[in-house]
């Protein structure tokens, strides 16, 4: 089997049974894993699973551990790239940058302890979930085989707040403050002055009010509480206010926003202010990432093939990020902290708008696509 990172091989079901069955020998292992908080799982030279603790068949919700012996870790937990490849879990491109897989072979190689972060998407209930997981990996050696203890904690929440932290308050502060300055100079003012102000401070609290409302719908969106409001949108017309919108924002300094392209029927039902949400952070990525005087383009077709939305830059995303853009907790902005745009696309689009995102990136440029039904 072909692989693009680690190795694709795996024992037989039946010699994983035979190793599961050394270590449950000792029957003081398998209480010290259960006594643990974390999630354990116990894996062989193949990276398969032999014996698991009782915290990850809670978080499985299931009660047959044999069902997960001779699995790897991304295909017992559902990762949405564990059947990328014939070899599974550990062998597509996106785990390149998976730190489970990272953990597990620095480990098995240098026979020493390892912790790494891992990002991950999971099918669930609720269609596709991201999950941010510190992962520890230890050698560990019985009746002359080697294992490797791999325990799992869930830091979603942890990282969660983290980044909420650096994007939303930094941009709640940026926003707060052109506010603050603008109502200390107003006394000061001449007349016509006065007006000027008063339409700069009205956008900004217009967009202080948006980033709040944006915060809300992404926290509400991942309880799984979201309520959709499904109306009837007149395209061109939506378009041309997200245009105008972006071509006053901040981000947008000698950036080019020309006018959208329409094609097709112009008229479509979904809800507006979600697509809205999706399609400003499309925008507002695209201007960060695109150097003075390019443009950042916004197209929409609709016809026999679907409706699509389509927002293009011209610069072309490197390698890495390409392969981690959707993840929840993955900034493309390392410095700044910023970057959750895509995650809430992602969720925002294929959980309640029922549509679907992808994306190209190549030297001509960076296309987001937003197909609805």
């Amino acid at each position: 089997m072909d692989t693009k990172f680690a190795p694709p091989e795996r024992a037989e079901l039946e010699e994983v049974m035979r190793q599961s069955n050394i270590i449950r020998e000792n029957s003081l292992i398998k209480i010290l894993l259960d006594s643990s908080s974390d999630m354990i799982m116990v894996l062989n030279k193949y990276r398969q699973i032999v014996l698991v603790n009782d915290k990850i068949l809670t978080f499985l919700k299931s009660d047959n551990e044999k069902e997960l012996l001779g699995e790897r870790p991304g295909e017992a937990v559902n990762c949405i790239h564990a059947d990328e490849e014939e070899g599974g879990c550990g062998t597509s491109k996106f785990c390149r940058y998976c730190g489970s897989v990272h953990a597990i072979i620095n480990s098995q190689t240098k026979n020493e302890k390892d912790v790494q972060e891992c990002r991950i998407n999971i099918k669930d209930e609720l269609g596709i979930t991201g999950l941010t997981l510190r992962v520890w990996t230890t050698p560990f050696h019985i009746m002359g085989e080697n294992f490797t203890i791999f325990s799992v904690r869930d830091v979603s929440d942890e990282k969660y707040r983290y980044i909420l932290e650096r994007i939303f308050f930094h941009d709640i502060l940026n926003l707060a403050g052109g506010l603050q300055g603008i109502m200390e100079l107003m006394p000061d003012l001449t007349e016509e002055e006065a007006k000027e102000f008063y339409r700069e401070g009205l956008t900004l609290s217009r967009q202080l009010i948006g980033e709040i409302e944006s915060q809300r719908s992404l926290l509400q969106a991942e309880r799984g509480d979201l309520i959709t409001n499904i109306t009837e949108i007149f395209a061109p017309e939506f378009l041309a206010a997200l245009c105008t919108l972006y071509r006053n924002h901040p981000v947008a300094e000698k950036r080019i926003i020309p006018e959208p392209a329409i094609k097709g029927k112009p008229h479509i039902k979904t809800d507006q202010v979600l697509l809205s949400r999706v399609l400003g952070n499309l925008v507002k990525n695209a201007l960060e990432a695109s150097d003075p005087g390019q443009k950042v383009t916004i197209s929409y077709k609709n016809d026999h093939e679907g409706i699509v939305f389509s927002v293009h830059n011209e610069q072309e995303m490197p390698e890495e990020i390409k392969l981690q853009i959707f993840n929840r907790s993955f900034s493309t902005k390392a410095s700044s902290g910023r970057g959750l745009g895509t995650y809430s696309v992602k969720l925002l689009t294929e959980r309640y708008l029922k549509g679907k995102v992808d994306f190209t990136s190549t030297k001509e440029g960076t296309t987001f696509n937003i197909r609805l039904s």
